[in-house]
């Protein structure tokens, strides 16, 4: 029994996190990364300025209360590993990205320039990345690719070595945004953040 505990002592978080958006998708992402037991990321940055609002279901249904800015609801659940910034990444603030990987999870409006312009930042500083693309579709398969190779809306961006997690549907579809499929995505965005800190 006593080499259980030992192991159990030596499974640590490792790794730092720095998350885009906390939207929809990104708080769970947030979440599910801050909740992996006995590992995981050892600190998560959250970038966000927005507020929950009414109609922000997952961050009433986590406990956010309406006002309350939603990188604050993450920081009451998890403590001192996360640290919040109320600001949305922009151009002229990329230097505070930081991390061993950056996920993004941005969304409304065209997202395209700036989420190049955090792939490049990165990419420059050795930092990987995880991105979405496309989160409509009503029973849609959720795929994992290059950028540089995907059929979606990541195909726009022209980078390469970012990977992308989505159904690869457009707006332009006309369909909607499911919680089952923002959760799945949220998994598989996880499951590659945690390869990346524990196997490079």
């Amino acid at each position: 029994m006593d080499e259980v505990e030992e192991l159990e002592k030596k499974l640590k978080p490792r790794g730092e996190v720095s998350i885009i958006g906390c939207g929809r998708l990104g708080v769970r992402v947030a979440f599910n990364l801050l909740e992996v037991h006995r590992g995981g990321a050892e600190k998560v940055y959250l970038f966000d300025s927005a507020k929950i609002e009414e109609n922000d279901i997952v961050h009433r249904r986590l406990g956010g209360k309406v006002g309350e800015y939603k990188v604050d609801l993450v920081k009451r659940f998890f403590g001192e590993r996360a640290e919040v910034y109320r600001t949305n990444i922009n151009k002229d603030n990329l230097h505070l990205i930081k991390g061993d990987v950056v996920i993004i999870c941005i969304a409304g409006g065209n997202t395209i320039p700036i989420t190049r312009e955090i792939v490049n930042y990165c990419h420059e500083r050795g930092i990987k990345t995880i991105g979405s693309n496309g989160v409509f579709g009503i029973e849609e398969k959720v795929y994992i690719d290059d950028s540089q190779y995907t059929k979606g809306p990541a195909k726009l961006l022209g980078v390469k070595n970012h990977t992308v997690v989505g159904t690869r549907k457009f707006i332009k579809d006309g369909e909607p945004i499911t919680p089952y499929t923002l959760d799945e995505i949220a998994k598989k965005m996880v499951i590659l953040c945690l390869k990346y800190l524990y196997y490079g």
